[in-house]
Protein backbone atom coordinates (compact mmCIF):
# COMPACT_ATOMS: atom_id res chain seq x y z
CA UNK A 1 0.00 0.00 0.00
CA UNK A 2 1.42 3.40 -0.96
CA UNK A 3 2.03 6.04 1.67
CA UNK A 4 -0.49 8.36 0.06
CA UNK A 5 -3.26 5.78 0.51
CA UNK A 6 -2.87 5.33 4.27
CA UNK A 7 -5.55 6.77 6.57
CA UNK A 8 -2.91 8.73 8.52
CA UNK A 9 -1.68 10.44 5.36
CA UNK A 10 -5.22 11.42 4.39
CA UNK A 11 -5.84 12.80 7.88
CA UNK A 12 -2.63 14.84 7.78
CA UNK A 13 -3.48 16.12 4.28
CA UNK A 14 -6.87 17.23 5.54
CA UNK A 15 -5.22 18.88 8.56
CA UNK A 16 -2.91 20.84 6.25
CA UNK A 17 -5.81 22.06 4.11
CA UNK A 18 -7.79 23.04 7.21
CA UNK A 19 -4.73 24.88 8.54
CA UNK A 20 -4.37 26.80 5.29
CA UNK A 21 -7.98 27.96 5.50
CA UNK A 22 -7.48 28.92 9.16
CA UNK A 23 -4.50 31.04 8.10
CA UNK A 24 -6.68 32.72 5.47
CA UNK A 25 -9.40 33.20 8.11
CA UNK A 26 -6.90 34.94 10.42
CA UNK A 27 -6.57 37.72 7.80
CA UNK A 28 -10.35 37.94 7.53
CA UNK A 29 -10.94 38.35 11.27
CA UNK A 30 -7.91 40.48 12.20
CA UNK A 31 -9.74 43.76 11.45
CA UNK A 32 -12.91 42.46 13.13
CA UNK A 33 -12.39 40.61 16.39
CA UNK A 34 -9.52 39.91 18.81
CA UNK A 35 -10.67 36.50 20.20
CA UNK A 36 -11.40 35.25 16.67
CA UNK A 37 -7.91 36.32 15.57
CA UNK A 38 -6.33 34.41 18.43
CA UNK A 39 -8.46 31.34 17.72
CA UNK A 40 -7.60 31.34 14.00
CA UNK A 41 -3.87 31.65 14.74
CA UNK A 42 -3.88 28.91 17.39
CA UNK A 43 -5.69 26.56 14.99
CA UNK A 44 -3.26 27.50 12.22
CA UNK A 45 -0.31 26.58 14.43
CA UNK A 46 -1.81 23.28 15.61
CA UNK A 47 -2.95 22.19 12.15
CA UNK A 48 0.35 23.19 10.55
CA UNK A 49 2.22 20.96 12.99
CA UNK A 50 -0.23 18.09 12.45
CA UNK A 51 -0.34 18.48 8.65
CA UNK A 52 1.71 16.48 6.20
CA UNK A 53 5.35 17.38 5.46
CA UNK A 54 5.44 19.67 8.51
CA UNK A 55 9.22 19.63 8.87
CA UNK A 56 9.86 20.47 5.20
CA UNK A 57 7.25 23.23 5.20
CA UNK A 58 8.61 24.88 8.35
CA UNK A 59 12.21 24.71 7.12
CA UNK A 60 11.20 26.25 3.80
CA UNK A 61 9.23 29.01 5.53
CA UNK A 62 12.19 29.73 7.82
CA UNK A 63 14.25 30.79 4.78
CA UNK A 64 11.91 33.67 3.96
CA UNK A 65 13.51 37.12 4.57
CA UNK A 66 10.28 38.29 6.23
CA UNK A 67 10.37 35.37 8.66
CA UNK A 68 14.07 35.90 9.39
CA UNK A 69 13.52 39.60 10.06
CA UNK A 70 10.60 38.91 12.40
CA UNK A 71 12.59 36.30 14.31
CA UNK A 72 15.56 38.66 14.61
CA UNK A 73 13.28 41.24 16.24
CA UNK A 74 11.96 38.46 18.51
CA UNK A 75 15.55 37.83 19.64
CA UNK A 76 15.93 41.54 20.44
CA UNK A 77 12.73 41.48 22.50
CA UNK A 78 13.74 38.30 24.34
CA UNK A 79 17.15 39.78 25.21
CA UNK A 80 15.34 42.91 26.41
CA UNK A 81 13.07 40.70 28.53
CA UNK A 82 16.16 39.03 30.03
CA UNK A 83 17.41 42.53 30.86
CA UNK A 84 14.16 43.18 32.72
CA UNK A 85 14.44 39.82 34.51
CA UNK A 86 17.99 40.62 35.61
CA UNK A 87 16.88 43.96 37.10
CA UNK A 88 13.47 43.02 38.53
CA UNK A 89 13.35 39.18 38.76
CA UNK A 90 10.28 39.29 36.49
CA UNK A 91 10.45 37.74 33.01
CA UNK A 92 7.87 39.59 30.83
CA UNK A 93 7.37 37.05 28.05
CA UNK A 94 3.65 36.38 28.34
CA UNK A 95 1.10 37.64 25.85
CA UNK A 96 1.49 38.21 22.12
CA UNK A 97 3.74 41.30 22.32
CA UNK A 98 6.83 39.13 21.82
CA UNK A 99 5.44 35.89 20.38
CA UNK A 100 3.65 37.64 17.52
CA UNK A 101 7.05 37.64 15.78
CA UNK A 102 6.58 33.89 15.17
CA UNK A 103 3.34 34.35 13.22
CA UNK A 104 5.07 34.92 9.84
CA UNK A 105 6.74 31.53 10.29
CA UNK A 106 3.42 29.85 11.17
CA UNK A 107 1.59 31.41 8.21
CA UNK A 108 4.60 30.84 5.96
CA UNK A 109 4.42 27.11 6.70
CA UNK A 110 0.84 27.10 5.42
CA UNK A 111 0.57 29.79 2.73
CA UNK A 112 3.43 28.50 0.59
CA UNK A 113 2.02 29.26 -2.84
CA UNK A 114 1.10 32.60 -4.45
CA UNK A 115 -2.52 31.42 -4.64
CA UNK A 116 -2.83 30.87 -0.89
CA UNK A 117 -1.15 34.20 -0.07
CA UNK A 118 -3.49 35.93 -2.48
CA UNK A 119 -6.49 34.27 -0.88
CA UNK A 120 -5.41 35.60 2.51
CA UNK A 121 -5.09 39.16 1.18
CA UNK A 122 -8.46 38.86 -0.58
CA UNK A 123 -9.99 37.66 2.70
CA UNK A 124 -8.69 40.79 4.45
CA UNK A 125 -10.04 42.97 1.61
CA UNK A 126 -13.48 41.32 1.82
CA UNK A 127 -13.66 41.93 5.57
CA UNK A 128 -12.66 45.57 5.16
CA UNK A 129 -15.08 46.03 2.28
CA UNK A 130 -17.88 44.88 4.57
CA UNK A 131 -16.66 47.20 7.35
CA UNK A 132 -16.55 50.09 4.89
CA UNK A 133 -20.12 49.53 3.68
CA UNK A 134 -21.45 49.14 7.23
CA UNK A 135 -19.63 52.29 8.36
CA UNK A 136 -21.08 54.29 5.48
CA UNK A 137 -24.52 52.86 6.27
CA UNK A 138 -24.13 54.04 9.87
CA UNK A 139 -23.29 57.56 8.73
CA UNK A 140 -26.29 57.66 6.39
CA UNK A 141 -28.61 56.39 9.14
CA UNK A 142 -29.35 53.13 7.34
CA UNK A 143 -27.63 51.00 10.02
CA UNK A 144 -27.84 51.67 13.78
CA UNK A 145 -24.76 53.09 15.49
CA UNK A 146 -22.91 51.06 18.09
CA UNK A 147 -23.73 51.90 21.70
CA UNK A 148 -21.58 54.94 22.55
CA UNK A 149 -20.90 56.65 25.82
CA UNK A 150 -21.07 60.43 25.91
CA UNK A 151 -17.27 60.76 26.21
CA UNK A 152 -16.57 59.03 22.88
CA UNK A 153 -18.49 60.83 20.11
CA UNK A 154 -15.54 60.22 17.76
CA UNK A 155 -16.34 56.50 17.80
CA UNK A 156 -19.32 57.08 15.55
CA UNK A 157 -19.33 55.04 12.33
CA UNK A 158 -16.86 52.50 13.72
CA UNK A 159 -17.89 48.88 13.31
CA UNK A 160 -15.70 46.49 15.31
CA UNK A 161 -12.66 48.62 16.26
CA UNK A 162 -12.08 52.14 17.51
CA UNK A 163 -11.68 54.88 14.94
CA UNK A 164 -7.86 54.88 14.64
CA UNK A 165 -7.73 51.10 14.18
CA UNK A 166 -10.50 51.18 11.60
CA UNK A 167 -8.95 54.22 9.88
CA UNK A 168 -5.54 52.58 9.41
CA UNK A 169 -7.10 49.31 8.24
CA UNK A 170 -9.15 51.28 5.70
CA UNK A 171 -6.00 53.03 4.50
CA UNK A 172 -4.52 49.60 3.82
CA UNK A 173 -7.71 48.52 2.06
CA UNK A 174 -7.83 51.69 -0.05
CA UNK A 175 -4.17 51.26 -1.02
CA UNK A 176 -4.83 47.68 -2.08
CA UNK A 177 -7.80 48.75 -4.18
CA UNK A 178 -5.85 51.57 -5.84
CA UNK A 179 -2.87 49.30 -6.55
CA UNK A 180 -5.15 46.84 -8.35
CA UNK A 181 -6.98 49.68 -10.15
CA UNK A 182 -3.78 51.20 -11.57
CA UNK A 183 -2.75 47.84 -13.03
CA UNK A 184 -6.20 46.51 -13.96
CA UNK A 185 -6.49 45.37 -17.61
CA UNK A 186 -10.08 46.53 -18.23
CA UNK A 187 -11.84 49.86 -17.80
CA UNK A 188 -14.62 48.19 -15.78
CA UNK A 189 -12.12 46.77 -13.28
CA UNK A 190 -10.31 50.10 -13.02
CA UNK A 191 -13.60 51.86 -12.29
CA UNK A 192 -14.68 49.30 -9.66
CA UNK A 193 -11.44 49.31 -7.68
CA UNK A 194 -11.02 53.09 -8.03
CA UNK A 195 -14.53 53.53 -6.62
CA UNK A 196 -13.64 51.28 -3.67
CA UNK A 197 -10.52 53.36 -2.97
CA UNK A 198 -12.51 56.61 -3.26
CA UNK A 199 -15.20 55.34 -0.88
CA UNK A 200 -12.50 54.40 1.64
CA UNK A 201 -11.04 57.90 1.32
CA UNK A 202 -14.44 59.50 1.90
CA UNK A 203 -15.07 57.30 4.93
CA UNK A 204 -11.71 58.22 6.47
CA UNK A 205 -11.89 61.94 5.73
CA UNK A 206 -15.55 62.66 6.41
CA UNK A 207 -16.93 59.93 8.69
CA UNK A 208 -14.23 58.70 11.10
CA UNK A 209 -12.25 61.74 12.25
CA UNK A 210 -9.00 59.95 13.16
CA UNK A 211 -6.09 62.39 13.28
CA UNK A 212 -3.61 59.55 12.89
CA UNK A 213 -5.39 58.45 9.70
CA UNK A 214 -5.40 62.05 8.43
CA UNK A 215 -1.64 62.39 8.97
CA UNK A 216 -0.99 59.03 7.33
CA UNK A 217 -3.10 59.98 4.33
CA UNK A 218 -0.66 62.76 3.35
CA UNK A 219 2.34 60.58 2.37
CA UNK A 220 0.00 58.03 0.78
CA UNK A 221 -1.54 60.61 -1.56
CA UNK A 222 1.95 61.92 -2.37
CA UNK A 223 3.13 58.38 -3.15
CA UNK A 224 0.23 57.69 -5.49
CA UNK A 225 0.72 61.02 -7.25
CA UNK A 226 4.37 60.11 -7.84
CA UNK A 227 3.47 56.52 -8.76
CA UNK A 228 1.09 57.61 -11.53
CA UNK A 229 3.53 60.18 -12.93
CA UNK A 230 6.41 57.66 -12.81
CA UNK A 231 4.68 55.25 -15.18
CA UNK A 232 6.34 54.77 -18.56
CA UNK A 233 4.21 56.68 -21.07
CA UNK A 234 2.05 59.15 -19.21
CA UNK A 235 -1.16 60.25 -20.94
CA UNK A 236 -3.04 63.42 -20.15
CA UNK A 237 -5.44 61.34 -18.04
CA UNK A 238 -2.55 60.08 -15.90
CA UNK A 239 -1.21 63.60 -15.54
CA UNK A 240 -4.60 64.93 -14.44
CA UNK A 241 -5.04 62.05 -11.97
CA UNK A 242 -1.57 62.53 -10.47
CA UNK A 243 -1.94 66.31 -10.18
CA UNK A 244 -5.36 65.84 -8.60
CA UNK A 245 -3.89 63.57 -5.92
CA UNK A 246 -1.10 66.04 -5.17
CA UNK A 247 -3.49 69.00 -5.03
CA UNK A 248 -5.83 66.93 -2.84
CA UNK A 249 -3.31 66.95 0.01
CA UNK A 250 -3.52 70.67 0.94
CA UNK A 251 -7.14 70.82 -0.21
CA UNK A 252 -8.23 68.04 2.16
CA UNK A 253 -6.23 69.50 5.04
CA UNK A 254 -7.48 73.06 4.65
CA UNK A 255 -10.93 72.89 3.06
CA UNK A 256 -12.42 69.71 4.55
CA UNK A 257 -14.06 70.80 7.84
CA UNK A 258 -13.42 67.58 9.84
CA UNK A 259 -9.76 67.41 8.79
CA UNK A 260 -9.13 71.13 9.24
CA UNK A 261 -10.73 71.06 12.66
CA UNK A 262 -8.82 67.99 13.83
CA UNK A 263 -5.40 68.78 12.32
CA UNK A 264 -5.11 72.54 12.07
CA UNK A 265 -7.43 74.12 14.64
CA UNK A 266 -7.65 71.62 17.49
CA UNK A 267 -3.95 70.73 17.65
CA UNK A 268 -2.90 74.36 17.97
CA UNK A 269 -5.58 74.93 20.61
CA UNK A 270 -4.58 71.80 22.54
CA UNK A 271 -0.91 72.84 22.54
CA UNK A 272 -1.90 76.21 24.04
CA UNK A 273 -4.01 74.53 26.73
CA UNK A 274 -1.16 72.19 27.64
CA UNK A 275 1.49 74.90 27.67
CA UNK A 276 -0.62 77.29 29.72
CA UNK A 277 -2.61 75.04 32.04
CA UNK A 278 -1.21 71.50 31.57
CA UNK A 279 -4.63 70.34 30.32
CA UNK A 280 -4.59 66.60 29.39
CA UNK A 281 -5.88 66.94 25.84
CA UNK A 282 -4.87 64.38 23.21
CA UNK A 283 -1.97 66.56 22.04
CA UNK A 284 -1.13 67.61 25.57
CA UNK A 285 -0.84 63.99 26.70
CA UNK A 286 1.57 63.27 23.84
CA UNK A 287 3.69 66.29 24.76
CA UNK A 288 3.78 65.09 28.36
CA UNK A 289 4.79 61.62 27.17
CA UNK A 290 7.74 63.08 25.30
CA UNK A 291 8.69 65.32 28.21
CA UNK A 292 8.73 62.39 30.66
CA UNK A 293 10.21 59.77 28.32
CA UNK A 294 13.32 61.65 27.20
CA UNK A 295 14.81 61.65 30.74
CA UNK A 296 13.98 57.93 30.99
CA UNK A 297 15.95 57.32 27.79
CA UNK A 298 18.85 59.46 29.03
CA UNK A 299 19.37 57.26 32.11
CA UNK A 300 19.93 54.09 30.00
CA UNK A 301 20.68 55.17 26.43
CA UNK A 302 22.62 52.17 25.11
CA UNK A 303 20.53 49.07 25.99
CA UNK A 304 17.46 50.75 27.50
CA UNK A 305 15.66 49.73 30.68
CA UNK A 306 14.31 46.39 29.45
CA UNK A 307 11.07 45.07 28.01
CA UNK A 308 7.86 46.55 29.52
CA UNK A 309 9.87 48.82 31.85
CA UNK A 310 8.73 52.11 30.31
CA UNK A 311 5.25 51.95 31.90
CA UNK A 312 6.34 51.71 35.58
CA UNK A 313 9.05 54.32 35.09
CA UNK A 314 6.62 56.71 33.44
CA UNK A 315 3.99 56.11 36.12
CA UNK A 316 6.56 56.90 38.78
CA UNK A 317 7.55 60.13 37.02
CA UNK A 318 3.99 61.52 36.87
CA UNK A 319 2.90 60.66 40.39
CA UNK A 320 1.58 63.77 42.05
CA UNK A 321 0.20 65.38 38.88
CA UNK A 322 -3.30 66.83 39.40
CA UNK A 323 -4.58 64.91 36.35
CA UNK A 324 -2.62 61.74 37.05
CA UNK A 325 -5.27 59.34 35.70
CA UNK A 326 -5.69 61.32 32.47
CA UNK A 327 -1.94 61.38 31.78
CA UNK A 328 -1.42 57.71 32.69
CA UNK A 329 -0.71 55.74 29.50
CA UNK A 330 0.46 52.22 28.76
CA UNK A 331 2.96 53.28 26.09
CA UNK A 332 4.45 56.59 24.85
CA UNK A 333 2.37 56.71 21.65
CA UNK A 334 5.51 56.81 19.51
CA UNK A 335 7.12 53.66 18.16
CA UNK A 336 10.76 54.69 18.25
CA UNK A 337 10.41 56.46 21.59
CA UNK A 338 9.31 53.19 23.19
CA UNK A 339 12.17 51.27 21.58
CA UNK A 340 14.72 53.81 22.80
CA UNK A 341 13.34 53.62 26.33
CA UNK A 342 13.22 49.82 26.51
CA UNK A 343 15.84 48.53 24.02
CA UNK A 344 18.04 51.61 23.79
CA UNK A 345 20.06 52.87 20.82
CA UNK A 346 21.20 49.32 20.03
CA UNK A 347 17.59 48.14 19.70
CA UNK A 348 16.64 51.17 17.62
CA UNK A 349 19.52 50.53 15.20
CA UNK A 350 18.36 46.93 14.70
CA UNK A 351 14.80 48.17 14.18
CA UNK A 352 15.87 50.73 11.58
CA UNK A 353 18.06 48.20 9.76
CA UNK A 354 15.10 45.81 9.60
CA UNK A 355 12.90 48.57 8.12
CA UNK A 356 15.55 49.37 5.50
CA UNK A 357 15.89 45.68 4.64
CA UNK A 358 12.10 45.40 4.37
CA UNK A 359 11.93 48.41 2.04
CA UNK A 360 14.67 46.93 -0.17
CA UNK A 361 12.85 43.60 -0.30
CA UNK A 362 9.55 45.29 -1.22
CA UNK A 363 11.30 46.93 -4.20
CA UNK A 364 11.94 43.45 -5.63
CA UNK A 365 8.24 42.52 -5.75
CA UNK A 366 6.06 42.71 -8.84
CA UNK A 367 4.27 46.00 -9.37
CA UNK A 368 0.90 45.40 -7.66
CA UNK A 369 2.28 43.80 -4.45
CA UNK A 370 5.10 46.36 -4.50
CA UNK A 371 2.57 49.20 -4.42
CA UNK A 372 0.50 47.48 -1.72
CA UNK A 373 3.41 46.79 0.61
CA UNK A 374 5.07 50.15 0.00
CA UNK A 375 1.82 51.74 1.19
CA UNK A 376 1.63 49.38 4.19
CA UNK A 377 5.17 50.38 5.16
CA UNK A 378 4.32 54.09 4.73
CA UNK A 379 1.21 53.63 6.89
CA UNK A 380 3.16 51.87 9.62
CA UNK A 381 5.97 54.44 9.67
CA UNK A 382 3.74 57.53 9.56
CA UNK A 383 1.16 56.26 12.05
CA UNK A 384 3.98 55.18 14.35
CA UNK A 385 5.02 58.81 14.71
CA UNK A 386 1.86 59.56 16.71
CA UNK A 387 0.87 56.12 18.04
CA UNK A 388 2.54 53.03 19.45
CA UNK A 389 1.39 50.45 16.91
CA UNK A 390 3.36 47.48 18.21
CA UNK A 391 1.97 48.06 21.71
CA UNK A 392 -1.63 47.73 20.45
CA UNK A 393 -3.04 44.24 19.78
CA UNK A 394 -5.08 45.18 16.71
CA UNK A 395 -2.36 47.26 15.03
CA UNK A 396 0.34 44.72 15.90
CA UNK A 397 -1.55 41.77 14.45
CA UNK A 398 -2.78 43.70 11.41
CA UNK A 399 0.71 44.60 10.22
CA UNK A 400 2.50 41.35 11.14
CA UNK A 401 -0.14 39.19 9.44
CA UNK A 402 -0.10 41.36 6.33
CA UNK A 403 3.69 41.01 6.21
CA UNK A 404 3.31 37.24 6.61
CA UNK A 405 1.25 37.20 3.38
CA UNK A 406 3.81 39.14 1.34
CA UNK A 407 4.57 37.35 -1.95
CA UNK A 408 8.05 35.95 -2.34
CA UNK A 409 10.29 38.20 -4.41
CA UNK A 410 11.43 36.79 -7.72
CA UNK A 411 15.12 36.14 -8.20
CA UNK A 412 16.78 38.83 -10.28
CA UNK A 413 17.97 37.73 -13.68
CA UNK A 414 19.64 40.95 -14.78
CA UNK A 415 21.10 44.08 -13.15
CA UNK A 416 18.37 46.21 -14.77
CA UNK A 417 15.55 44.53 -12.83
CA UNK A 418 14.30 46.41 -9.76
Amino acid sequence: MSTQATPLFRVRSAALTAGQWCAVASLFVVPLNKPATNAALILSLALSLLGKEARQRWLMAARSPIVLGALLWWVVLVLSAMHTWYDTSVLPLTGSYTWVCWYPLVLGSLLQTPQWRQRALVAFALAMGAVLLISCGMDLGLIPQRALDHSAPAMRNTVFKEYTQQGLALLVFGSMALAVAVDAPSTRQKAFFSAAALLALINIVVMLGSRTAYLTLIPLLAYWGWRILARGRVSWRHTVAACSLIVAIPAIVWFTPPVRERLVVSIAHEVQLYAGQRVPTSTGIRLELWRRTLPIIATAPVFGHGLHEWAPLYRQSIEGLPDFDAFLMGHPHQEMLLILAEQGVVGLLVYLLLLVALARYIRRLNQVPRDIYTCILLIYLTAGLANGLWADFSHRHLFILLLACMPLAEQRTSPQEV
